[in-house]
């Protein structure tokens, strides 16, 4: 059993590294609003994995797998929500600011769960990676505690990473707020959801 926790462990490691939806949402949070911030939208992209993990326990994550319509339901609530997050930024970037920015806490920090919530709820490969991977280390008769171990487990690691980045990004936030770094990034990170929007549209 331990053998199997670490190996998921480090599976769901790897499945982390990759950068998606999730990693560029806290990146941008993280510079917009600060530490606090960037920690909660790690946080709701965390539990979104949770709930796609228990979902696939209870067993509708496989039902919207195998069903087209369902399927293609959350794809595209999921390309839209990425199209929005991302054409906010491309607009922040067009209209920018001369003077130095500063962290933006009160309603961005209080949006910033949802938006990693949302962000990792509308995925549907959240799901399809969910459902394929669990009975991958699940044995005839494993207990329904060890299943939710591994679930826990894919969002502790997923939560740790992810807070690693909004700790680094908002450390040096300072320096990206510049008025002139900080329209780079807005642009580059709309640029990237809209395009995770697409990819997601085309898949």
């Amino acid at each position: 059993m331990v053998s199997a926790l670490l190996a998921f462990a480090g599976v769901a490691l790897l499945a982390t590294l990759v950068p998606g939806p999730d990693t560029a949402v806290v990146i941008k949070n993280s510079v917009a609003s600060g530490r606090r911030a960037g920690l909660l939208t790690a946080l709701g992209c965390s539990t979104g994995q949770l709930l796609w993990g228990a979902a696939s326990i209870a067993g509708i994550a496989a039902v919207l797998a195998s069903s087209v319509v369902a399927f293609a339901i959350v794809k595209w609530v999921g390309v839209a929500y990425l199209c929005y997050l991302g054409i906010r930024a491309l607009v922040a970037a067009f209209r920018g600011s001369g003077a130095p920015a500063a962290p933006q806490p009160g309603r961005a920090t209080r949006n910033a769960y949802r938006e990693g919530l949302l962000t990792n709820a509308l995925n549907p490969k959240t799901a399809l990676f969910m459902s394929a991977l669990l009975p991958q280390f699940l044995e005839p008769g494993s207990s329904l505690l060890f299943a939710f171990t591994l679930v826990v487990t894919t969002g502790l690691v997923s939560f740790a990473f992810m807070a690693a980045y909004a700790v680094g990004f908002s450390t040096i936030g300072h320096v990206l707020r510049r008025p002139p770094v900080r329209r780079a990034i807005d642009g580059v990170m709309g640029t990237v959801l809209v395009g995770f929007g697409a990819r997601l549209a085309t898949e």
